[in-house]
């Protein structure tokens, strides 16, 4: 190539690349911050319409074209989804559209054919700039076995859009497989997302809202659609919205116009919104949905619970704190006390249940212990516990020296996964070897047995301990949306611990605080209804004795 051609070609590339950086001007803040930020580790949350998956695209074929030996891998639920959002792009603002709007691509025919810069491979969704020998590949994460394979890879950035779909079995594989494959490059993980109704996984791990309980090493950006220019931005003296610019008010005098955009933003972009939910009675600004689909927040008031701990003022749920030994094992001495009638010994005019999961490794053993009173309307956790690890022998000492502390109504138990066959019709083995009195768990009907347990958290008559394993299982447990039995039953998210909850479901079911009665008032001496209370008395004794004269 004499030195003509190969300046004209440095002058293509370099105009290119003006061209695909210029795209990177429309960025507002957050995106910029987001797609500019050196972290190795960075997400981005909020709500809808964000510019999340537009802005990615722009940042991807800027360093496709500028970064000699570039490998980037672009991730969504399904491959189906990766194409119709990053290739093609909802507003037709994909990599395939951007790269032909750019002239990057092959066109014309025959002589007046222009050879492309960039190769595209539609049926293996990759994108090849062979001068940067750099790349781009989108997988979906519908197939899992490609999508492992993709991540034991070596890549400058990886960049998983809607990552509040990433499922829970490939969180292993992100955190063992993928994450030792960033140090080949010192490459950057990039996670884009909505909050959704359900607070689980590894996405909202990474966001949630408690700053403490977050994930640790992530660069977290976030914002909602309120910062999107697309919504509402100034040209001239009015302001506009949308790709064609329409106009939404005006003349502004300059003093005026940061107040006018962000009037239209909100009416474009959050009253828009709303009137598509079905408007403010359906969905208020401050109720759930707008919280979280429009202002981008993990809001927990209709999250998939389990149980429905997060429907009820904490100060009206909790009663005490959580009560542990030295050791870690429940003090339950010391929790008795705390129950409204246990001070001293009064707590042995309570009635106490034991429920109990056997477990065997990986699955650990739990127990609940509730307690109630025949004049009190409420069932009160007195301690919750779980270990792994732990033999048959050792689960059964536990068993018994909580039975040595006081006197069970009941004992239920039950054994599931690899521990079955320990107790498969009630192991005489258990019963007559550790000489425990144990009843089966009932396991059928399980969800109508929830929905009674959630019907007493809901209406008071539950109260649970402030830090107990309970409490924690209680708050984290999920319902799986988007999967059902056979039944057309919702199924509870195998990778989270349910051992506590399930115990304290079987001891549950044969705890009889719904029969309580209000204890009867005795009227003091000297007054006028403890006077007519002895007559009564006085009466029926001598009635009483009358009749057995006549006997």
């Amino acid at each position: 190539m004499d030195i003509g051609a190969l300046l004209a070609t440095r002058r293509a590339r370099r105009a290119d690349e003006r061209a695909v950086r210029a795209l990177t001007d429309e960025w507002y803040a957050t995106q910029r911050a987001v797609w500019t930020d050196r972290a190795q580790l960075v997400a981005w949350h909020g709500g809808r319409r964000m510019g999340k998956t537009r802005a990615g695209v722009r940042s991807f074929l800027d360093e496709l074209l500028s970064v000699p030996g570039s490998r980037q891998l672009y991730i969504n639920e399904t491959a189906g989804e990766a194409e119709r959002l990053a290739w093609v792009g909802n507003r037709g603002d994909g990599f395939e559209p951007l790269l032909s709007e750019l002239g990057m691509l092959e066109s014309g025919r025959g002589l007046s054919r222009k050879p492309g810069r960039v190769k595209l491979d539609r049926s293996t969704l990759s994108i090849h700039c062979p001068d940067m020998d750099s790349w781009i590949y989108l997988r979906g994460a519908d197939d899992e076995a490609g999508i492992r394979r993709a991540l034991g890879g070596a890549y400058n950035r990886v960049w998983w859009d809607e990552a509040q779909k990433i499922p829970s079995k490939l969180a292993t594989t992100i955190r063992e497989v993928f994450m030792p494959a960033l140090l080949d490059f010192r490459g950057r993980f990039v996670v884009t997302g909505t909050a959704v109704r359900q607070m689980l996984g590894l996405f909202y791990e990474i966001t949630r809202p408690e700053l403490d309980k977050r994930m640790p090493g992530w660069s977290v950006h976030f914002s909602n659609l309120l910062e999107n220019p697309y919504w509402g931005h100034a040209k001239g003296r009015y302001v506009v919205w949308g790709a064609r610019d329409e106009v939404v008010s005006g003349p502004h005098m300059p003093g005026e116009m940061p107040a006018a955009i962000s009037g239209a933003r909100w009416e474009m972009g959050m009253v828009a919104l709303q009137r598509l939910l079905g408007g403010p009675e359906v969905a208020p600004f401050d109720g759930p949905t707008m919280q979280r689909e429009g202002f981008g927040r993990w809001v927990r008031e209709d999250a998939s619970y389990v149980y429905h701990v997060h429907q009820v003022p904490r100060e009206k749920l909790v009663y005490a704190p959580h009560r542990t030994r030295a050791d870690g094992f429940p003090d339950i001495r010391a929790a008795l006390q705390d129950l409204p009638w246990g001070k001293g010994e009064a707590w042995r005019e309570g009635l106490f249940a034991l429920g109990g999961d056997l477990g065997y490794h990986p699955d650990p053993f739990a127990f609940v212990l509730w307690g109630w009173h025949m004049h009190d309307r409420r069932l009160y956790e007195v301690a919750s516990w779980k270990r792994t690890m732990l033999d048959s022998d050792e689960q059964a000492r536990v068993l018994h020296s909580i039975r040595a502390e006081l006197a069970l109504a009941i004992t239920v138990v039950d054994a599931g996964g690899p521990a079955k066959p320990t107790v498969v019709g009630w192991s005489k083995e258990w019963v007559e070897r550790y000489s425990l009195p144990i009843e089966e768990a009932q396991k059928a009907h399980k969800h109508t047995a929830i929905e009674v347990l959630n019907g007493d958290i809901r209406t008071g008559g539950v109260a649970l301990r402030d830090g107990s394993p309970l409490m924690a299982e209680m708050e984290e447990l999920q319902w799986l949306t988007r999967l059902v039995d056979a039944r057309g039953r919702m199924i509870e998210d195998p990778t989270q611990h349910n051992h506590c909850c399930d115990a304290a479901l079987y001891a549950h079911r044969h705890s009889y605080q719904y029969r309580w009665r209000p204890e009867e008032v005795r009227p003091a001496p000297g007054t006028p209804e403890h006077a007519v209370r002895e007559e009564a008395a006085l009466e029926d004794e001598a009635f009483s004795e009358l009749d057995e004269g006549f006997s």
